[in-house]
Order: C-alpha cells, then sequence, then structure tokens
C-alpha cells in the first residue's frame, strides 16, 4: 500500500513561496498538498501544528525558499518505502546531512553559497544531523518537535538527537533539490539563542554536531566563525532575494 505525502512549509514571505517552493511541478499541479504555515514563533510550534492538521502518514518540511524538481514526488514516495523496509522505527530523513563518520552526505544546490552542498550518495546513509531545509518526517513515529527550541536554526540537529534518544533513526536520502537562499552574513540573533538553548538541552552528550559547526560546551568556536562571517560581510547591509530563476538552475543541474 502506497504512503501518503504532503508538503508543510513556514513562511514569512509570500513572495519567495511563489517564486520558489509553490512554483514546484508537484505543487503547482496539486499532486502534493501544500499546507503553509505563518505567524509563529518558533520552527517547533509550525511544525507541531502542521502534524496536528496533516492527513498524510509522511510530511515533507521545507523551506518556502526550497524548489522541488519535476518528479519529487516519486522519488519521495520511493524512498519512504525503502525507509520502511530498511528501518520501519525510522523517524526522519533529509536531503542533505552529516554521516556516522560526520561526512557531509546528500547534495543540493544552494544558491546562498553559489554551489553545490555535499556529495551524492550512492544508497541512504543513517544521520547524526540534517539541514532543515527539507526534512521527511514519518508522523507514525509519534515523535514531535521542540516547541520551546528558539527561532528557526538547529531544529535538524535536534529532532535527529531526539529520535536516536527514542530508539528511532535518522537517514540522509537522494533527493536533490534547489535551495534558493540567500548568502549567510551571521550566526547571531536567532542562531545563537537556538544555540545556547541546544548547550543546555543536550549537555550530556557534547560535543554535538551540526551542518554548520559542532555544538560544545564553550561558546567560543560559534564566537570564532560570526566573526568570520561578519567581518567577510562588513558593508554589506542588503539582502537581496536570489537573481537566479530555481527552475532554470533545476534544469541545468540535471534535476528535471
Amino acid at each position: 500500500m502506497s504512503v501518503r505525502v504532503s508538503v508543510a512549509a513556514a513562511v514569512n514571505d509570500p513572495a519567495i513561496l511563489s517564486a520558489c517552493l509553490a512554483r514546484s511541478p508537484d505543487i503547482a499541479n496539486a499532486r502534493l498538498k501544500l499546507q503553509v504555515l505563518e505567524d509563529f514563533a518558533t520552527a517547533g510550534l509550525a511544525y507541531n501544528a502542521g502534524l496536528d492538521a496533516a492527513d498524510a502518514d509522511v510530511v515533507l518540511f521545507i523551506h518556502q525558499d526550497v524548489y522541488l524538481p519535476r518528479g519529487t514526488l516519486e522519488r519521495a514516495e520511493a524512498l519512504v518505502a525503502e525507509l520502511d523496509v530498511k528501518d520501519p522505527d525510522w523517524a526522519v530523513a533529509g536531503v542533505v546531512g552529516r554521516d556516522l563518520g560526520r561526512v557531509v552526505q546528500g547534495q543540493t544546490w544552494s544558491s546562498g553559497m553559489a554551489r553545490l552542498v555535499g556529495r551524492a550518495m550512492a544508497q541512504t546513509q543513517p544521520a547524526t544531523a540534517l539541514d532543515e531545509m527539507l526534512l521527511i518526517f514519518n508522523r507514525r513515529c509519534g515523535l514531535r518537535f521542540d516547541a520551546d527550541l528558539p527561532s528557526f536554526h538547529l531544529f535538524g540537529t535536534d529532532i535527529v538527537l531526539s529520535a536516536r534518544k527514542a530508539g528511532k533513526s535518522a537517514w540522509i536520502v537522494n533527493l536533490p533539490v534547489v535551495h534558493n537562499s540567500r548568502p549567510v552574513r551571521s550566526l547571531g540573533g536567532g542562531y545563537a539563542v537556538a544555540y545556547r538553548y541546544m548547550q543546555r538541552k543536550w549537555a550530556e552528550v557534547l560535543p554535538v554536531w551540526t551542518l554548520v559547526l559542532p555544538i560544545t560546551r564553550s561558546p567560543l568556536k560559534l564566537f570564532v566563525r560570526d566573526l568570520k562571517l561578519r567581518l567577510r560581510n562588513r558593508g554589506r547591509t542588503d539582502r537581496p532575494m536570489p537573481t537566479r530563476d530555481a527552475q532554470e538552475i533545476a534544469r541545468e543541474l540535471g534535476y528535471e
């Protein structure tokens, strides 16, 4: 029996949503149902509301600036079926993450970094952290997101740690997408607040690796990385929308 799949996105910019995620063929032609989550203070609050409202077994939580190439629905359904066979207790999967050796696996295009991120995989890999741009969440596992984790950062690492603590599994899958993001210019603000929360919550298992840097007892690594970003982007105050067309990028990369 096929598993039902739907999509949910926390949205704060309808223009970016329209140019990227909502333009994805499987969403534009209504083959994938899109649930828009607005006016939530944290990712956990938004995504738990998405879980409560979903009528599908598996929910793809996706950033508003991600474009899903044509055929993503069929590929996602096949990956879910594979995971169900490999480990019926799987909880979450992502398209980019760190494997058991802390190597970044999975591949996607990042406009913010102007390059392909990660590496192509021959098969799914167990994950120790996942990028938040796209999370494939198994509602049947019974887990919830941490509504108290501040802001909209680091919840990909947090849900993997929560899954493993509950005896569930997390995976990196081969599902290339286009993340039509803006450049990251600072790790202050909401990221720093979320980092400090994770330091306290997971103190017993630190250090914990994220996609960006490890969470350690000392904030030194965060301070150094943030300082480097700020110096690199000194004098830049604008945050323009990506100038490249997401569908054009997908076609150039052979994603569709």
